[in-house]
């Protein structure tokens, strides 16, 4: 009978290694990177990534062949072999089981967290996805980076509608028009005030001579919004010196009235027309 028994608990202590073992040589392309985007160079302030086009972006795609119950993925920042900051295994979240994915730069940096501000560095950003059961399921995917010191350089706003050399007849053109552009990138922190001016041409004007010369018929200020409405720009059909000719552009200020971005955070001029 004790032999019985000891048979019984070495074939059940074979059975859990075996199992265990098994786990831990889960195969590493049950997911696999497609795509691995990270931009050579970065800001020190890790939550200022969304708003930079092509940061970070990742594609991951799962084998055809695998079935998982739960996906993780672990996502950190590294300076060579240490850790700086990101997910612990343990912390990590588990996520919908997907074929293929994208991950935008806001998911990802989410995932970062706490990662805030690094210090002037160069870095590795790394990924690697993982079973509900915490075992490696892909490999380990590593971008690297360079963090400096230098201070963001912000783009101006550029003007979208009215277009350029845009047509309206005086019915139109009385008419409710929004004004729209393309904000500040990449997205400051802080509040953005966008304003609007509006100018109307004299005879034989520039627009850079008249932005200069004549007074605004329009001034408009929005806050934190790419968008502004005007009502009646003419309350009257233009007459001499004055030309059936606008010209519009938005500046991007903060709070404290300072210029954000190129130019003197100024769009170019737009000039539109009235029939």
């Amino acid at each position: 009978m004790k032999i019985q028994y000891s048979i019984f608990f070495i074939t059940l202590a074979f059975t859990f290694c075996t199992v265990k073992y098994s786990f831990a040589q889960q195969p590493l392309n049950q997911i696999n990177v497609v795509s691995f985007v990270v931009k050579s160079k970065l800001p020190a302030d890790v939550s200022s990534w969304g708003s930079i086009p092509g940061s970070i972006l990742l594609v991951a795609q799962k084998s055809p062949t695998v079935q998982l119950q739960g996906v993780k993925m672990q996502i950190q920042i590294k300076n060579g072999s240490n850790k700086v900051c990101g997910t612990t295994l343990q912390a990590s979240t588990t996520i919908d089981v997907f074929t293929i994915r994208n991950f935008t730069a806001n998911e990802l940096i989410g995932m970062l967290n706490p990662c805030t501000k690094l210090n002037a560095n160069m870095y590795t950003l790394c990924v690697q996805f993982f079973n509900v059961d915490n075992y490696p399921i892909s490999k380990e995917y590593c971008k690297n980076f360079i963090v400096d010191d230098l201070p963001i350089t912000y783009n101006a706003p550029q003007n979208l509608f009215p277009t350029n050399e845009s047509l309206f007849t005086e019915l139109s053109f009385k008419a409710p028009i929004t004004f729209r552009w393309v904000p500040v990138l990449p997205k400051p922190k802080e509040t953005v005030v966008y304003k609007l001016r509006v100018w109307q041409l004299m005879q034989g004007q520039k627009p850079t001579q008249a932005i200069k010369a004549n007074v605004p018929i329009v001034e408009k200020e929005v806050t934190n919004i790419n968008q502004a409405i005007v009502t009646n720009l003419i309350a009257e059909p233009c007459s001499q010196p004055y030309l059936c000719s606008f010209i519009w552009n938005v500046q991007a200020l903060d709070k404290d009235g300072k210029a954000i971005g190129k130019n003197n955070g100024m769009s170019e001029l737009f000039t539109i027309k009235v029939k």
